[in-house]
């Protein structure tokens, strides 16, 4: 059975709708990760027990290390969606007026840090130095 021009644009905005809903959640999961990070440096430099603290920084990690898991799963799904936005975009011929443009978007230093990898970067970089402040109240 070949599917119709509009079933394909019809998939095709979906896949788009779904693309935009996963970066939403994954941009979310980063904002819950600095926010309770920068929750839990505040009650350290407001001098809270150890204790409050240690358990702070534990969920943070939790919380950064769950967001990065996240932000890789939706790494590997954006690029399905993108084959599957590609082989609809080529079947609508649409592809070779927007692929002129992707070339160019993926020049110097933005085209190769994108989104995903910059959400990627900073839950571990939460994650990491929740860590390390674990281990520094831990041990110090």
């Amino acid at each position: 059975m070949v599917a119709s021009p509009q079933n394909i644009s019809q998939d095709l905005q979906t896949q788009w709708q779904d693309h935009f809903h996963m970066r939403d959640q994954t941009w979310k999961v980063l904002q819950y990760s600095i926010l309770f990070f920068i929750g839990v440096v505040g009650l350290e430099i407001k001098g809270v027990d150890s204790f409050v603290l240690v358990v702070g920084y534990i969920g943070v990690s939790c919380t950064a290390i769950t967001g990065l898991i996240i932000a890789l799963h939706h790494r590997r799904r954006q690029k399905e969606k993108f084959e599957i936005i590609k082989a609809y975009e080529k079947e609508l011929g649409l592809y070779e007026l927007i692929e002129p443009l992707l070339k160019k978007s993926k020049e110097g230093i933005t085209g190769r840090f994108n989104t995903t990898n910059y959400i990627v970067t900073m839950q571990f970089a939460v994650a990491l130095v929740s860590l390390i402040l674990l281990v520094k109240r831990i041990t110090g």
